[in-house]
């Protein structure tokens, strides 16, 4: 789980590949930029939508938990303590992307994007906590009536709330995973995910009170049972987002497809002839690339500093503004050339 250095100089075949690679568009690069690449965009975008994933997950706790009370439906109730854990967590990620926002500062020369990171962190560990409490109701409530305590059988309008329930916060997650996946925030998708989970938990509320209703009180243990199942789940997504936030904090390397469109986008820059010692990680929701280039050895540093910031160009244009590039330039080596010259002065 550590960054990344790939320090092998592309070879002819590497380099051809990457200049005729079609995953990635050059033409007109320098030139296009899409408004979710804007940091400040993002800033904005992101904090839209969470937002609007306070508003629903605050009626629908008030809305869950009265009528799980009036409509004699614990299950319902314990939804609505779920549906409070995604509240919370809409706080953090709102937080955490007004300072993610803010400006690279003498004590923060990289700016403060890694509290994204450690925001998904703290999301994924209450999510794991909701699930657990989820899981030790279920397993009580299964317990509580092997040993005779009876389900109390609840009325149909807490049915009705379970189904809002499953259509508002499944829509819910579909607006929020499209725009974490349009600004590239890891922590919006992880609240996304939130959201699903809740959606998840209410499908087994409402198949558990729908059975009660319809087949009697001898079916309400498929609600409790449903609800460990689904709380296992909800268990695994929280563990699996906790899993990938540590290693973003731990400067792990961007997927080995993102490197070869990092190189590919180097490559096809005007004036570079190889590239070698790529390293990346994650600062948030933005990308950090560290990479030597090859130049002609003839250039002036003039020229040879041109080239620098068109590779810097492009790839900002490429991954975004506010993408930390870090570019160092060594002049071009024709490594078979030098091989045969060594043999050659060995003989």
């Amino acid at each position: 789980m550590t960054e990344k250095d790939d320090r092998r100089v592309l070879d002819d075949s590497d380099l051809k590949n990457l200049k005729t690679n079609q995953n990635v568009v050059t033409v007109g690069l320098e030139d296009f930029q899409t408004p979710f690449q804007n940091s400040e965009y993002k800033s904005k975008e992101g904090v839209r939508v969470t937002i609007i994933g306070m508003i629903v997950n605050i009626l629908l706790t008030i809305i869950k938990i009265v009528i799980g009370i009036v409509g004699s439906s614990a299950a319902l109730i314990a939804d609505g303590i779920h549906s409070l854990s995604d509240l919370l967590s809409d706080f953090v990620v709102i937080f955490s992307i007004r300072i993610s926002a803010r400006p690279e500062d003498d004590s923060h020369n990289y700016g403060h994007k890694k509290i994204e990171n450690l925001a998904s962190s703290i999301v994924g560990i209450m999510l794991f906590f909701a699930g657990a409490m989820i899981l030790y109701d279920g397993c009580e409530t299964i317990y509580g009536y092997m040993n005779g305590v009876p389900i109390a059988n609840p009325a149909m309008i807490t049915f009705y709330v379970a189904l809002l329930s499953i259509i508002s916060k499944e829509l819910l997650y579909q607006y929020t995973h499209r725009v974490a996946k349009k600004l590239g925030s890891d922590m919006i998708e992880v609240n996304a995910w939130h959201h699903r989970t809740d959606a998840l938990s209410s499908v087994g509320v409402a198949v558990g009170i729908g059975l009660a209703i319809l087949l009697g009180d001898q079916w309400a243990i498929i609600d409790p049972i449903m609800a460990v199942i689904l709380a296992l789940y909800i268990i695994y997504i929280a563990v699996k987002i906790i899993y990938n936030s540590v290693n973003d904090l731990m400067e792990a390397s961007l997927s080995p497809e993102v490197n070869d469109e990092i190189k590919s986008v180097i490559i096809n820059c005007e004036g570079v002839l190889n590239a070698h010692s790529l390293k990346t990680r994650k600062l948030g929701s933005s990308k950090a690339i560290d990479v030597h280039i090859m130049v002609d050895e003839n250039l002036t540093v003039k020229e040879a500093g041109a080239i620098q910031k068109e590779v810097e160009r492009c790839l900002k244009n490429h991954f975004g503004d506010d993408t930390y590039v870090i570019i160092k330039i060594e002049p071009y080596l024709d490594r078979k050339a030098e091989r045969e010259k060594h043999i050659l002065e060995g003989l």
